[in-house]
């Protein structure tokens, strides 16, 4: 998402402790199963670009990562953390 309205950042700063979601910034959620994998996703996003990781949900089933920053960082930083789970094995 791009160009984040401030009460969309609202909502989702709500229960916010660390990095918070700005206004006029992009977002990038990112979902992967098993969970864990989203810390390695994450990892690899932080080294691509200059992003701020929003939240990382690493506990149960599926993960969830949520990236934010200016939209051309954020992508790239998206680019990384889709080819750092591409690039796992064990899959068929």
């Amino acid at each position: 998402m791009t160009n984040i309205n401030p009460y969309q950042a609202q909502l989702i700063n709500k229960w916010r402790k660390g990095n918070l979601l700005l206004p006029k910034s992009s977002l990038f959620v990112l979902e992967a199963t098993p969970a864990a994998y989203v810390t390695l996703a994450g990892n690899e996003a932080e080294k691509a670009a200059n992003i701020s990781l929003i939240e990382v949900r690493a506990v149960g089933r599926f993960g969830r990562l949520f990236i934010s920053g200016t939209e051309s960082e954020v992508e790239a930083a998206a680019k990384a953390a889709i080819a750092s789970l591409e690039q796992l094995g064990g899959r068929e």
